[in-house]
């Protein structure tokens, strides 16, 4: 039986598609998205510095009217990739939730179904 060490060392080894259809807007300029997370988002771009707080739209690449208005504030820029920290938000994390619900396949706890085991 694997140890916990071990089963989280194969998680990590997963590749993360979360974030991987979406896109980070800002004044009409629509910037592909790294990864997301209830707390934050990377994306690529430029031109914000640390501590930055700037107004984004987070929507689908799909769809681009499918999407939902946030906050960040920007916490690293290195090599082209802004990381921000998410003002959150009741509709900005029902938004992420069911996109890592839809990007992992399980139906969140959250929404009333069960939890996959």
């Amino acid at each position: 039986m694997a140890t916990d060490m071990e089963q989280q060392k194969d998680r990590r080894r997963q590749i993360r598609r979360v974030g991987q259809d979406l896109l980070v807007v800002i004044d009409r300029r629509a910037f592909p998205v790294i990864d997301i997370s209830t707390e934050g988002v990377s994306f690529q771009g430029s031109g914000y510095g640390i501590g930055e707080v700037v107004k984004i739209r987070v929507a689908r690449l799909s769809d681009t009217s499918d999407d939902v208005a946030a906050t960040v504030t920007v916490r690293a820029v290195e090599d082209n990739v802004i990381r921000g920290e998410f003002r959150p938000n009741m509709p900005l994390l029902h938004y992420i939730i069911s996109h890592i619900g839809e990007a992992t396949g399980a139906k969140p706890a959250y929404f009333g179904g069960k939890a996959k085991e």
